[in-house]
């Protein structure tokens, strides 16, 4: 009785040894602290009962641990029978393979992708590059010496003035002419043909370049009998005339004692070619040659011919004046004229039956045998020629070569002979006559100072008087006799000029860039027919062409070579190549 009052337990509260042995043990039972196997040997003494108490055990003490009520067997067999797996018998698994990076493969070939695509539109551009400096020849830098590749300003603005279809034929095939192998036994550089004629043609669209071998084609030859065509000329042709040159034309070779030189005056022949064949009209230039005439003309010809003048020669004595004449020379004639050859003078000049302007031109030399008839002819218009007296300068800056008789002439400002310039620099008239103007106008007639000595110059008559005493001042080297000539077709000019010097028309003067006396003439010439202004003046310049080096200074030497081969190119390479490396280790 007493362990019931001791005890008392309501029949809620009584439990089974089975609910016992399986409860949970408290944080502070010491059931807590008995492992898994007495556990198991307590509840199973006879040990007979296998692995399921075992993992009923293990399961319950699982859920003890987590802190969780333990379930009943019937309400949860399915869980309470689970096998539990055990850690010691799990099977150790192998290393996996790293699998490969798909994206690194692709950085990759998109790296190779990358260079292949560089190094093609390199060589297109280097190709493109190529074509473009064909197509277009002026992309090409002219280093030279003397610029020998470049067309000049007055060449220039006549390719870009021509409005026909003109076609430039070079009697040579494309790589010859453009290999310098063509006359190279004289030291000519005859590329420059091909290279000036290119450029005319990227000017205008109406020039065009043709290469004409006439080993391959001789039937072209044929047509151009007369001319004579040969290898290495240059034929400009267009539907209103044609015109050849040779290359004498084009290229002038000197002989020395210190060897041969070769000069071009490519630019000048293809530009006056040009312009004369595109010309509406040419005037004709007439050379009298019956009077054993003192000057050559070879030089003054080819100046007209290339500034768009016709030349023709005759004997005044046996030939007529052509009818389109409309300037007459006589370059310094050493006989006088008949009285039936000063009235073939007279009527050229004061024909009323042609309406174009019309001039006499006569040059003079000191020493000259006396001309009587053309004396008194020419001071009927006003100008009085001293064939026996020659102009000499005192003063140092007005004459050359240590020379006095080397003038160095002033352009007289009484007429403008080009609207373009009115001054030519130094013009230099060598040994020349004075002119007197016996008046200044009478019976129509007008004259005019063209140029004229420093005024420190002195007469010299060959005698000792006019060196001991000089009598210096002014003298006129030059004079214009103008009239005006009505025709049918309105009103013309008739002139008479006069130049005391015939050295001023010889080499090294008349082509020489250093003096104006080539342009003067030119200029002069178009002024006395009327024909100013009507095309482009074009100077004949000669440029030295066998020097071979090419013009650079030492700047920009050490810019092109040591600045952009030697350290930019490389530098920028380098970099690059740094640039890709670091990219490709990142990817």
């Amino acid at each position: 009785m007493d362990n019931e009052n001791k005890n008392p337990l309501t029949p809620e509260e009584e439990s089974t040894p089975a609910q016992e042995a399986i409860e949970p043990a408290g944080p502070e039972s010491p059931a807590a602290e008995i492992p898994a196997e007495e556990t198991q040997t307590a509840s199973e003494p006879d040990g007979t009962q296998g692995e399921a108490p075992a993992e009923e055990t293990s399961t319950s003490s699982q859920d003890a641990a987590d802190g969780e009520p333990p379930m009943q067997d019937e309400q949860e067999p399915s869980e309470a029978l689970a096998p539990v797996p055990e850690a010691d018998t799990e099977k150790p698994q192998k290393p996996k393979k790293p699998k490969k990076d798909s994206h690194k493969g692709k950085y990759r070939g998109i790296s190779l992708a990358m260079t292949a695509g560089f190094l093609v539109v390199v060589i297109l551009l280097n190709v493109v590059v190529s074509l473009l400096a064909e197509r277009y020849p002026s992309m090409n830098l002219d280093l030279t010496e003397g610029h020998v590749n470049t067309l000049s300003d007055s060449a220039a603005e006549i390719a870009s003035n021509v409005q026909n279809p003109t076609t430039i034929y070079i009697m040579a095939s494309e790589d010859i002419a453009k290999s310098d192998t063509l006359l190279a036994e004289y030291g000519i550089k005859y590329s420059q043909v091909s290279a000036l004629a290119e450029k005319m043609a990227e000017r205008n669209s109406n020039i065009s370049v043709e290469y004409i071998d006439l080993d391959q084609n001789p039937a072209f030859a044929s047509e151009y009998q007369d001319d004579g065509l040969m290898t290495a000329d240059v034929l400009v042709k267009t539907d209103k005339r044609y015109r050849v040159l040779a290359y004498t034309d084009l290229f002038d070779v000197q002989y020395s004692q210190t060897g041969m030189v070769a000069y071009s005056m490519v630019d000048s022949a293809l530009a006056s070619a040009v312009s004369s064949v595109n010309a509406d009209t040419l005037p004709l230039a007439v050379f009298d040659t019956g009077h054993n005439e003192m000057m050559d003309t070879t030089l003054y010809k080819n100046l007209l011919t290339s500034n768009n003048f016709e030349t023709q020669e005759i004997n005044l004595l046996t030939d007529e004046i052509p009818e389109n004449a409309q300037l007459f020379v006589l370059a310094t004639p050493a006989t006088d004229y008949t009285p039936d050859e000063i009235e073939k003078l007279e009527a050229f000049l004061n024909d009323e039956s042609k309406a174009s302007d019309r001039s006499l031109l006569v040059t003079f030399y000191p020493g000259q045998d006396a001309l009587p008839n053309l004396t008194d002819f020419l001071k009927e218009w006003g100008l009085d020629v001293q064939q026996s007296t020659q102009v000499v300068e005192t003063d140092p800056n007005s004459y050359i070569t240590s020379d006095p008789s080397y003038l160095l002439a002033n352009q007289s400002g009484d007429i403008t002979l080009s609207r373009a310039t009115s001054d030519y620099g130094y013009l230099l008239m060598p040994q020349s006559c004075p002119i007197n103007l016996l008046f200044d106008e009478r019976n129509g007639i007008t004259t005019h100072t063209l140029a004229t000595s420093s005024s420190s110059a002195f007469l010299y008559d060959g005698t000792e008087e006019s060196i001991s005493n000089p009598q210096t001042g002014g003298h006129t080297l030059a004079a214009l006799a103008q009239k005006t000539i009505t025709t049918g077709e309105g009103e013309a000019t008739a002139n008479v000029v006069a130049l005391g010097s015939t050295f001023m028309f010889v080499d090294g003067i008349i082509n020489s860039n250093t003096f104006g006396d080539g342009r003067y003439l030119t200029d002069l010439a178009k002024y006395v027919t009327g024909t100013e202004g009507e095309t482009t003046a074009v100077e004949t310049r000669q440029v030295q062409t066998s020097i071979a080096d090419i013009s650079m200074s030492l700047l920009q030497v050490m810019v092109f070579g040591l600045g952009i081969f030697t350290i930019l190119i490389p530098l920028i390479v380098v970099v690059i190549g740094v640039v890709v490396y670091y990219r490709r280790r990142r990817l």
